[in-house]
């Protein structure tokens, strides 16, 4: 997070997080805020009109939420220190706290510092312990949505690998290395296919489909020989693309 006082940068301060596996991105820019809050909560002098832009419109709504969701214990600290200021400034005039949305933060001043800021922390640079906030000089909890999130695409992943060194799936990607990812259920799932082209779609593309080379695998016929021409094997790629008896069908 980067501080500007009429263009000119003051002051900087890193935060890590920790691994993608324990927080979201949600976390990350709410610590901004935080941190943003307290380089104005820690500032002596006049007081001013102070702006902090966030290009995540989530993490502003949850200032105004019922702070039950996970992450939130961030608000709760980001509302504490910006009531700091509110007191500060009917004392002693201190900053007006202004939050709003930028695409981007496109337009703000600073924003390309900020970007280069955030990839140094996104490597593990920290600012000074004593130069953070209190509630940042700790451990953060770990957040229970980034931790389901990793622990299901670890399952995904794992049940891909399974998928795909089956004798069925390999067989399958084949056809179409795509099989059984989010682009083939999201084609077998098409309003504008019958429920039964789908069906075909999918026993086409798993070769689990009565064409004569599964059909002799499961001794249902004695033969896996295409009916229609011949050929020694009719699988799924002889019956779409090569079979001449259907040469006019395509």
């Amino acid at each position: 997070m980067a501080l500007f006082i009429k263009g000119r940068h003051i002051q900087t301060l890193h935060y890590h997080l920790g691994q993608v596996t324990q927080h979201t991105v949600h976390e990350a820019e709410l610590v901004g805020l935080l941190l943003g809050l307290h380089m104005l909560n820690t500032r002596k002098g006049r007081g001013v009109v102070a702006m902090i832009g966030i290009d995540n419109q989530a993490a502003i709504k949850a200032l105004t939420s019922d702070l039950r969701s996970p992450g939130h214990h961030l608000v709760w600290e980001a509302l504490r220190i910006a009531n700091s200021i509110e007191k500060k400034k009917k004392k002693k005039n201190k900053a007006i706290i202004i939050v709003w949305w930028m695409a981007g933060h496109k337009g703000l001043v600073g924003n390309k510092l900020a970007d280069r800021e955030a990839k140094e922390a996104a490597k593990g640079h920290m600012s000074d312990t004593k130069q953070l906030p209190l509630y940042l000089r700790k451990p953060l909890l770990m957040n229970i949505t980034a931790i389901k999130a990793a622990h299901n695409k670890e399952l995904k992943n794992e049940w891909r690998q399974d998928w795909r060194s089956s004798e069925r799936g390999k067989v399958a990607t084949k056809i179409d290395d795509t099989t059984l990812s989010s682009k083939f259920l999201k084609l077998l799932s098409n309003p504008k296919i019958t429920r039964l082209a789908a069906s075909r779609i999918a026993q086409l593309r798993l070769s689990h489909v009565p064409l004569n080379a599964y059909l002799k695998r499961i001794r249902r016929v004695d033969s896996a020989r295409c009916a229609a021409c011949g050929a020694n094997k009719e699988n799924t790629k002889h019956f779409l693309l090569r079979c001449l008896s259907y040469a006019h069908k395509r």
